[in-house]
């Protein structure tokens, strides 16, 4: 009977707990503070790294006191919640990069987290997306064995291969501990009971269960044993789609993103206790709540065209743009009709290298000849 796998992670993991402690401290360290640098005071005799946890989480700037009770008591799954952040950051860059708001400045302040001025749906993006990253975090360190807190499924609930199934399963796939942790950790922000708290929760909620969206992207992974590798039993197990795919799924839900209101209206003065969607025309009623799948934004989004810091606008000044493209990176919708200029260059490399006995190499020289479009 197959022992629970566990896939091996990119770093080195020590071979002592104390070794291991000290591990889960640095990488703390590296990810969410990069601007601090201290020493972690680790306790020899138990191998515990609550001193240098109570460190570092009393100084990252941006946390609520609950998570920062988290943080000390749970300190790898906070050093995976900084590996998801800095995931979705990149991906959020990536997504929208030729957009005019590309996501520029989220994640780049000492604080922890990201919080937009506005609540438009590039809020709910960023929202959305850095749920996601998180929850796809903490998921992939759970399943290479780097929490504590999140061990291997019993075998029990593991399945049985069939006849037909030349492998057995096996692996470490507690994917809900990701959510479980990723909802405490971020809902744990809205302390507020408003509109806005109410539409971050829910796009909080949509970046979590977006693995729901591409779950038919979970793909399964499998290593061969056996004689001179004749696979004679594989050890299989579902893997996480990649990031990417959850990613272009969270961008289809931003285009598509409804704007809605707070009910009952604050007008009355009432407790706001849901969102509806906003009707287009006056006196129509009240519309439907969103769907816990869709995106919502209480608020139109600036053009962007013009740096704006109130609106967390960067502008699109000296962007670079595409002249063919008819889509957002186009340069008549990137520059916002301001024109743009175009810059030529030309270099030259070595090319078409060949060796010759002995022993001497002779090249081509080769112009490659191009052009850069820049918003004005």
């Amino acid at each position: 009977m197959l022992e629970c796998v566990r896939r091996a992670g990119p770093v080195v993991r020590a071979s002592t707990k104390t070794g291991q402690n000290f591990l889960i401290t640095t990488r703390l360290v590296f990810f969410l503070v990069p601007f601090i640098i201290l020493l972690s005071v680790r306790d020899s005799v138990s191998g515990a790294v609550s001193l240098g946890a109570h460190l570092v989480c009393a100084r990252v700037a941006g946390l609520t006191d609950k998570q920062r009770a988290m943080c000390r008591s749970s300190p790898a799954a906070i050093a995976a919640v900084g590996d998801g952040l800095r995931l979705a950051y990149a991906e959020c860059r990536s997504q929208l990069g030729g957009y005019r708001w590309n996501c520029s400045g989220i994640g780049d302040g000492n604080d922890f987290g990201h919080v937009m001025p506005l609540a438009t749906r590039e809020a709910a993006f960023t929202y959305a997306i850095t749920s996601a990253g998180v929850t796809h975090a903490l998921s992939t360190a759970c399943a290479r064995g780097d929490l504590p807190a999140c061990g291997c499924s019993s075998n029990s609930r593991r399945r049985s291969p069939s006849p037909s199934e030349q492998f057995q399963w096996g692996g470490c796939g507690e994917a809900a501990y990701g959510a479980r942790f990723a909802r405490r950790f971020l809902d744990s922000r809205e302390m507020e009971a408003d509109a806005r708290s109410l539409m971050n929760l829910h796009n909080n909620r949509v970046g979590r269960k977006v693995s729901e969206v591409v779950k038919d992207l979970v793909r399964r992974e499998c290593k061969c044993h056996g004689v001179s590798g004749s696979c004679a039993l594989r050890t299989c197990w579902r893997a996480l789609p990649p990031f990417r795919a959850v990613g272009a799924a969270l961008r289809e839900k931003y285009h598509r993103a409804r704007l809605v209101a707070p009910h009952p209206p604050p007008a009355t003065h009432a407790p706001q206790t849901h969102l509806v969607i906003r009707r287009s025309r006056q006196n129509a009623g009240v519309g439907r709540q969103p769907r816990k799948s869709e995106l919502v934004y209480l608020e139109p989004s600036p053009s962007y065209c013009e740096a704006d810091p109130a609106t967390g606008s960067l502008g699109t000044h000296g962007r670079h743009c595409n002249r063919t493209s008819r889509g957002e990176e186009g340069c008549e919708t990137l520059c916002c009709g301001r024109g743009y200029n175009t810059v030529r260059t030309e270099e030259e490399t070595k090319c078409n290298c060949r060796f010759h006995w002995c022993c001497r190499v002779s090249c081509d020289k080769c112009v490659t000849r191009s052009e850069v479009h820049i918003c004005k």
